[in-house]
């Protein structure tokens, strides 16, 4: 076991930041020794492990690398001011380098998973205002800190990670609380099973009744987030609902309830999911290869083609729909010909240029299925609109345009029908050719997605 130099101790205990500087300047090298050591002791654990802020930070200073490293017992500066309850230090550390939250320690546990295991909800509070990026971190089990408060009954600080992750205003807020909360460890168990495990005091017969309440609030208080995934499955194939169903008498009624009611499912009655390998050996069907061309398409598309492009579909969409509610001005001279016209061209190509338009606006959106649904949201109320106005203005002729439409519908349908056969064609010609004997034939592959 590599020991620290009994001088650097003595100052470490002390907190004599004079004293410091009086070894350095007698061996200005005394602190660059240490730090070529991959795990040890430095003075800044033992000034975080004793509480002296002072000499902690002039360490900082001096040696901003001795915050990221472990000791022989796999703990950073920060575990061990977080485990001995040294808060000031623990404060002005991350407050100095806010990353420091993320180093992952013995087991993979960093300062975070610490502060939820030994509770202090103030201290969690700040340090994941410090560094948000956090909340992701797991430790060697796929635990989360969600995992770590359920499993130890820290009912605040789980109300603290389930707020937290419901107020993110980043870029990626809705991933990241869908992530974080539906996140399965090494068993494959999330936060929600686990709580439902907890409710069986056959299982864990030391729990005191304060602890099992402790447990139901924990399942109440998890239920509340919208992205939790009610009936994702363990390895053992078992939802939530079903490992709380599986403690039999001692099964917690009011909690069965409430997961029902939420959405919670059996596993016996939900759809059985394909694995990967069985998807992937599948045989493509249309629908995947049109959604994978155009998702090749939006990728290969650079945002300056894309925003011009996006330009010009809004422009064509306002002209047509202006078109569409301009009301009719009536001529009675000629009038039942130039109506026909008019409802031949307006309603005609006016009506194609505007649906196309909507189409490639669509195909336009950056991938992602929030942009797909919030301007399905928009263009529906406006492509009815447009439609109400066609039909009031052309209602005359309705009757009489009704067999050109079916026939012009029954063409379109043909030829999309002998467009799909066409494809459907193409890749059958295409699993005829032989596959090569190793992957690494495709030059330039990368990815599918």
């Amino acid at each position: 076991m590599v020991r620290m130099d009994p001088r650097l101790l003595w100052v470490a205990d002390s907190g004599n930041v004079d004293a410091l500087y009086s070894l350095i300047q007698k061996d200005p090298y005394i602190l660059q020794n240490i730090d070529v050591l991959p795990f040890v002791h430095t003075p800044l654990h033992e000034a975080s492990f004793t509480g002296k802020t002072d000499l902690a930070m002039e360490l900082m200073v001096l040696k901003p690398s001795f915050a990221k490293k472990l000791n022989a017992s796999g703990l950073s500066p920060l575990h061990l001011a977080v485990e001995n309850r040294q808060v000031q230090i623990a404060l002005e550390l991350v407050k100095i380098e806010p990353d420091l939250v993320r180093v992952a320690g013995r087991k993979g546990m960093t300062p975070l998973h610490l502060v939820v295991k030994n509770g202090d909800v103030n201290l969690l509070t700040e340090f994941l205002l410090a560094c948000p990026e956090s909340i992701k971190d797991t430790n060697i089990n796929g635990e989360t800190a969600l995992h770590i408060a359920v499993m130890n009954d820290r009912e605040e600080e789980l109300k603290v990670l389930t707020g937290f992750i419901q107020r993110l205003h980043k870029s990626d807020a809705a991933s990241t609380e869908i992530h974080v909360l539906n996140r399965r460890d090494r068993d494959g168990n999330t936060t929600l099973h686990l709580a439902a495990y907890k409710n069986d005091h056959k299982a864990y017969p030391h729990f005191k009744s304060h602890i099992f309440f402790l447990t139901i609030d924990a399942v109440k208080q998890l239920l509340k987030c919208i992205s939790l995934n009610r009936n994702m499955q363990n390895k053992g194939g078992m939802t939530a609902l079903d490992i709380l169903r599986n403690n039999g008498s001692h099964m917690n009624m009011n909690t069965e309830k409430r997961i029902r009611r939420s959405g919670g499912k059996s596993g016996a009655s939900l759809r059985k999911v394909k694995t990967a390998s069985v998807f992937l050996r599948s045989p493509v069907t249309f629908f995947e290869y049109c959604s994978t061309s155009m998702a090749s398409y939006k990728n290969r598309m650079s945002d300056g083609t894309r925003n011009a492009l996006l330009v010009i579909t809004a422009l064509v969409i306002t002209a047509t729909y202006q078109t569409a509610v301009q009301p009719q001005e009536k001529d009675e001279t000629h009038y039942v010909g130039k109506l026909l016209i008019n409802a031949l061209f307006v309603w005609g190509f006016n009506t194609i240029a505007f649906c196309l338009a909507i189409a490639l606006t669509f195909i336009l959106l950056p991938v992602g299925k929030a942009y797909n649904w919030w301007y399905i949201f928009i263009s529906v109320p406006l492509i009815c609109s447009y439609a109400l106005s066609m039909f009031l203005k052309y209602m005359d002729l309705i009757l009489f345009f009704i067999p050109i439409y079916l026939m012009a519908s029954f063409i379109l349908g043909f030829l999309i029908y002998v467009f799909v056969l066409y494809v459907r064609w193409k890749m059958a010609s295409q699993k005829k050719v032989p596959e090569p004997k190793s992957e690494l034939f495709f030059e330039g592959f990368t990815t599918m997605i």
